[in-house]
């Protein structure tokens, strides 16, 4: 290929504006052109909701012990850690954008600004001047021939090489509506089925007005999630009801692993309220409870170990609210015991893409080179970031495989 190389960036988002920034820092005085096509009015809107709008960009793990938060990709992503890591990523943001970092629990590194709008728009202020951004120019197709043709509504655009990186189908509001696998699949990828993930869950059925009773309580539990009578995951933390279900750190971890279609799967979440206890402690703790305090309501008594809030909806759902101590019977006391130690939410079968932070599925990680992110089907093509079948755990993981898999491409992109 002669003269200038002109590479697209399908999407604005941090992927793609990780992967301008990339091939910026590594062009040297190469001659290389660099387009980013974005659908929105103003590149990054989703990228400002990250870290609860203060940016967790990356995780201070090293790569060995990171590479194990992207579930089933952990093997493909590897190599893209290593060669670009979080300290890599950390000396980027504070060499080259001069934004001073700082790391909180869990090794999670975030800007000492506190500001994912910041950080946005000093990348911005990066990539000025060197890289060309079309904004609200929603791309309507793309096609190969000679090379590779991207139609949009702002005009026509033809590049030597494409950076597929539109985003998945998570805050659907902030543009990510789907196109990354709908361009990738025309073009003859496969594309894994998407599920939420980091997402809120729906509740259904009585299960909702409970939790919608609940909204904003927070409670420590052991989360279960069961699929046709089988636990297939679980997870302990905090979590919050909500109004159209349940919220919080331990209950969206789990849910990438609720079915894309839970018709007939009996899926539902099973919620431990006291997990410092198994049943039988539990029962007999608040057995001799029951005896010490003769006088006392139940629901006081089991707001020892929950909200009082959240003890007085638990006891409802056995119409011992107003009940005492005092004659509580035995097959009550099971009964509650039951409930707070094995609490059953039931599942909506809508799953929650609205504020799902990302989305498990996408393009078959088996038709990507993982040393350089270019397709296996399509050459001069590479997809990066939530277009992949590559979701990672809250805390910087999903920011960081961005960052990892930008450069990757950069480099290849450059060679």
């Amino acid at each position: 290929m002669s003269g200038v190389k002109r590479v697209g960036i399908i999407g604005g988002g941090a992927a793609g504006l990780f992967t301008a920034c990339q091939l910026k820092r590594l062009s040297g005085g190469k001659d290389i052109d660099i387009t980013v096509i974005e659908k929105n009015s103003v590149p990054g809107k989703k990228l400002i909701l990250t870290g609860h709008g203060r940016c967790n960009i990356t995780n201070l793990k090293d790569p060995s012990v990171l590479k194990k938060g992207y579930h089933e990709a952990e093997n493909f992503i590897y190599p893209a850690l290593r060669e670009f890591g979080p300290e890599d990523t950390i000396r980027f943001f504070e060499d080259e954008l001069g934004l001073k970092t700082k790391e909180e629990e869990n090794n999670r590194i975030f800007p000492e600004c506190d500001s994912a709008v910041k950080v946005r728009d000093e990348i911005l202020s990066y990539l000025s001047g060197t890289v060309k951004i079309v904004s609200g120019a929603n791309v309507l197709g793309i096609t190969k021939q000679s090379d590779f043709e991207v139609i949009t509504a702002k005009g026509v655009y033809n590049f030597d090489v494409i950076v597929l990186s539109c985003g998945g189908s998570s805050f659907i509001k902030t543009g990510s509506s789907g196109d990354s696998y709908r361009f990738a699949g025309l073009m003859g990828h496969t594309i894994i089925p998407l599920r939420a993930a980091l997402s809120p869950v729906r509740a259904a059925g009585y299960s909702l007005k409970f939790t919608s009773a609940l909204s904003g309580v927070s409670v420590n539990a052991k989360i279960s999630l069961y699929c046709n009578e089988r636990i297939t995951t679980s997870s302990e933390g905090e979590m919050l009801f909500a109004e159209s279900g349940l919220t919080g750190p331990a209950v969206m971890e789990l849910s990438r692993e609720i079915p894309a279609d839970i018709s007939g799967e009996n899926a539902y979440m099973e919620l431990d309220l006291v997990p410092s206890m198994n049943d039988g402690q539990f029962e007999q703790e608040f057995l001799a409870l029951i005896r010490d305090h003769a006088d006392t309501k139940i629901t006081t008594l089991i707001s020892r170990y929950i909200p009082a809030s959240a003890a007085y909806e638990i006891t409802s759902l056995i119409d011992a609210e107003d009940l005492y101590a005092q004659g509580f019977t035995k097959e009550n006391r099971k009964k509650l015991c039951r409930k707070v130690k094995h609490l059953k939410i039931v599942l909506d079968n809508v799953q929650d893409f609205d504020r799902a932070y990302v989305t498990r599925g996408g393009v078959s990680l088996k038709e990507i080179e993982r040393k350089t992110m270019q397709s296996k089907i399509v050459s001069g093509l590479y997809i990066t970031g939530e277009a992949l079948d590559i979701d990672g755990i809250s805390g910087g993981y999903n920011l960081q495989a961005c960052m990892s898999e930008a450069y990757l491409a950069a480099k290849d992109i450059l060679t």
